[in-house]
């Protein structure tokens, strides 16, 4: 009750609640807003931080967003247990009654399009996880996408801090990402495509990796983590 009042609350201020529900790029932007001050979101001289939440508050920044967005009647709750055993909410852009409606989808896909501010501590992870993917791609055979991310793995926080100074949040939503989200209200953009068979070489060489280290994680085929990556990424 008292998130919904709070979320309610934001929309004053120039346009009301009933015109607001007729624009998914408002809805959208006041979904971030609504998470950020929820979070207590702060720009400091080290970079951004949570005054309200540990560091690591990607999942509890999308939680909050969809919650904004639940007081609006464009999404609705539900509970998933993950791998670790660790239940939290997530919110399907869909109305109370269970009806995925184009304002609903649209809603959620232009909030994702705010991106999330990083915190030092959220960047350093991200840039590890980009270090692992640049290195299980390369090991798969994929060309250029290894370079590229290893490349931006090197990138200093103080980079990103300038980059999002000069460049801002937000990222429109392209014209495929908006076709993909109305077919099937989960998609959020292009989906990145690769190899569909590996060569015996590249599979050789990746079994014999995987069993000197014990990753299973190499015995991913080149195509299945392609997929992975795009959905990592697409946000």
């Amino acid at each position: 009750m008292g998130a919904k009042q709070s979320a309610s609350s934001s929309s004053k201020g120039g346009m009301s609640n009933k015109s607001a529900k007729t624009n998914a790029v408002v809805q959208g932007k006041k979904a971030d807003d609504y998470a950020r001050k929820k979070l207590g979101i702060e720009k400091t001289d080290d970079g951004y931080m949570s005054t309200k939440s540990n560091q690591m508050y990607g999942a509890s920044y999308n939680e909050a967003r969809g919650e904004y967005l639940a007081s609006q009647g464009l999404a609705t709750a539900r509970q998933v247990t993950d791998a670790m055993g660790k239940t939290r909410t997530v919110y399907d852009p869909k109305t109370a009654d269970g009806t995925y409606t184009d304002m609903s989808r649209m809603s959620a896909l232009e909030a994702r399009a705010n991106r999330t501010p990083l915190s030092k501590e959220m960047y350093a992870s991200q840039q590890k996880f980009k270090t692992a993917v640049g290195a299980i791609t390369s090991l798969a055979g994929v060309p250029l996408i290894p370079s590229i991310i290893g490349l931006s793995a090197r990138q200093p926080y103080a980079n990103y801090l300038t980059n999002t100074e000069n460049k801002g949040f937000y990222t429109a939503p392209s014209s495929q990402g908006l076709m993909n989200n109305n077919k099937t209200g989960t998609s959020s953009g292009t989906p990145i495509t690769g190899p569909t068979k590996e060569s015996e070489e590249q599979k050789a060489r990746r079994k014999r990796l995987g069993s000197k280290t014990g990753d299973s994680s190499l015995m991913i085929k080149g195509r299945n983590l392609l997929s992975t990556i795009g959905n990592t990424f697409s946000n």
